[in-house]
């Protein structure tokens, strides 16, 4: 079968590989690529191990053992770790990543798997992942009703649809235009910038953004950072809103996978339309060179049919 391996640094190949061996197979029919994706074609990551790797972890298909229609979660937690036993498995300190999106078929374990509704089409599926991170970061947050989302990518517009429909006031800030554009249509405000506000997401992983983040947060509020940072990266923030101002700075990882259940539900409802974060769909020889565009104008997700 076909998939998409990377050998090294923006060293990806689409090559014939050994079919998946596993608990479970499940032939890909829709996957969606992130900017952890374009993350692991430029410099790799912790997740993938040594070279080659296979990835791709917003990944939706069919089983071929049932015929069921499923989105295959990219980790299992491990059940046994202190924060699993404390119900946080969102950080389990021993996860099983399920990675290899990018083909025409993945192995996985039943416990990854996830059915489907009916009236939830694959493509739209995919986006359950990116979609239970963004739940997940939510329940990070505090029930202020004056939010802030730094970031209007795709997890940042997600992360505003989800505080719209919880009934908060919700600005966007993102220095794109046709972004704003789409945070309004998803009915939050927008702005070029932050003002000072009670929560405050960030959602664009980049030290700059964290420390505008906290600078914008008032007295007493609370600052939840959703995008990451290059591994090794230290941020400087200044001490006076911490100590004096009382600012509680949180983070936000991943998902469990009762988020991902939630986010399917809110998919499938068509209380997150995610036709209006679908991008254009490819095939896996165009992956390389959609990975490698520039970030612009809309925020949009490729989605890949490996079929193509």
């Amino acid at each position: 079968m076909r998939a998409a391996v990377l050998h090294g640094p923006d060293d990806l190949r689409v090559q014939e590989v050994q079919e998946p061996q596993g608990e479970v197979v499940v032939e890909v029919r829709a996957a969606s690529a992130c900017g952890t994706d374009r993350k692991m074609l430029r410099r790799g990551h912790p997740v993938l191990g040594g070279y080659p790797a296979r990835f791709g972890h917003e990944t939706a298909g069919v089983r071929l053992d049932t015929g069921e229609r499923v989105v295959v979660g990219d980790s299992v937690a491990c059940g046994v770790c202190e924060p699993c036993l404390s119900g946080r498995a969102a950080i389990c300190r021993a996860p099983t990543w399920v990675l290899g999106g990018f083909a025409e078929r993945i192995a996985a374990p039943e416990a990854a798997l996830h059915g489907l509704p009916d009236e939830l089409e694959l493509a739209g599926a995919v986006m359950a992942e990116p979609l239970a991170a963004c739940v997940h970061a939510v329940g990070r947050g505090t029930d202020a009703l004056d939010v802030a989302v730094l970031g209007g990518g795709a997890i940042g517009l997600m992360l505003a649809r989800l505080l719209v429909l919880d009934g908060r006031d919700v600005v966007v800030c993102d220095r794109h235009e046709e972004r704003r554009a789409q945070a309004e249509a998803l009915g939050a405000r927008s702005a070029p910038q932050l003002g000072t506000h009670d929560l405050v997401f960030e959602a664009v992983g980049r030290v700059e953004a964290w420390e505008q983040a906290v600078a914008a947060a008032r007295p007493g509020g609370t600052v939840v950072l959703v995008g990451g940072c290059s591994s090794g990266t230290t941020v400087e923030l200044p001490t006076g809103p911490l100590h004096y101002d009382e600012v509680d700075v949180r983070g936000a990882f991943h998902h469990t996978r009762d988020e991902v259940d939630r986010a399917i539900a809110l998919l499938a409802s068509g209380d997150v339309d995610w036709h209006a974060l679908a991008g254009e769909v490819i095939g896996l020889d165009d992956l390389a060179a959609v990975l490698r565009q520039p970030t612009s104008g809309e925020a949009r997700k490729p989605l890949v049919d490996p079929r193509q």
